[in-house]
């Protein structure tokens, strides 16, 4: 049995019904799709259990009805598996996804440019705030909640340009 297949039958075995898809989708990649509720529970698996301790990448993808969120993590040992994590959220006006800052710092980073781009909020982040975008964007005039966040597929640019106040020093 080669070590990706040893890492997908642990998957399989630890969360089995809980994950809607577990397979080897390239020669050194596996691919998972969790349950938002069930996302911290394996990612601390994968950490401490299977010892991938490298977050590589939080990504939003906008599919117009429903939000997914794909986590990339790898290993530095010689291990050339990459997990791909996947997890839907459904509810567009209020998507909301746990933090996995306690289990990888890195996540800190990657977790704000959610909330910031897709307006992704993050539960028990320690510093949920903009990230890229100014600080004083949620206070023009916006008509929907897509303007405040730029990434999303019904984000349109209003007529009105925006003008920013410079900070005071």
């Amino acid at each position: 049995m080669s070590i990706i297949e040893n890492h997908l039958n642990q998957f399989k075995g630890k969360f089995g019904a809980k994950l809607s898809v577990a397979e080897i989708s390239e020669t050194n990649r596996i691919r998972l799709q969790i349950p938002v509720e069930d996302l911290v529970d394996v990612m601390q698996f994968i950490a401490s259990e299977l010892q991938f301790t490298s977050l590589e990448a939080i990504s939003g993808v906008d599919y117009e009805t429903y939000f997914e969120v794909v986590y990339h993590i790898d290993r530095w040992d010689g291990d050339a598996t990459v997990l791909q994590v996947h997890v839907t959220l459904e509810d567009r006006e209020n998507p909301v996804i746990p933090s996995i800052t306690l289990i990888w710092e890195s996540a800190n980073w990657h977790e704000r440019e959610l909330f910031d781009l897709f307006g992704i909020k993050i539960e028990n982040h320690p510093n949920l705030k903009r990230l890229l975008l100014p600080e004083e964007w949620d206070e023009y005039e916006h008509i929907h909640i897509s303007e405040l966040h730029p990434m999303r597929r019904d984000y349109h640019l209003p007529e009105k340009p925006f003008s920013f106040k410079p900070h005071p020093k």
